[in-house]
């Protein structure tokens, strides 16, 4: 009887362990599928370029990239009280309150 019991355990086992494989492999299978439900994009840019506008001696100028803002700090024109304005502010404020061109200028202002 010891036997039979025995014998019986470990077709459970085998059972249950095929099971648990076949169960994998339809995860799997259903991962893969997700993946091919979206087209392949190409990720958006680390340092995408900048729309930022900027008033300069009085007149609108831009939009300028991140290496441009960069190049107006350093050559004095653009400061933190120079009025700027990107897609999604309402108004023109100053470069100060824009992040992006707020770290710019604690980088490269004179």
């Amino acid at each position: 009887m010891a036997n039979d019991n025995s014998i019986f355990d470990k077709m459970i086992e085998m059972g249950m362990g095929m099971t648990m494989a076949r169960e994998m492999s339809r995860m799997t299978e259903n991962a893969m599928h997700s993946n091919n439900q979206y087209p392949q994009q190409a990720p958006p840019p680390i340092h995408p370029t900048s729309q930022i506008y900027a008033a300069i001696n009085n007149t609108q100028a831009g939009p300028f990239s991140e290496q441009e803002i960069m190049t107006l700090i350093k050559k004095g024109m653009i400061t933190n009280a120079t009025l700027v304005w990107k897609p999604g502010l309402p108004n023109w404020v100053p470069a100060s309150q824009v992040p992006e061109v707020g770290k710019l200028l604690l980088l490269y202002s004179k």
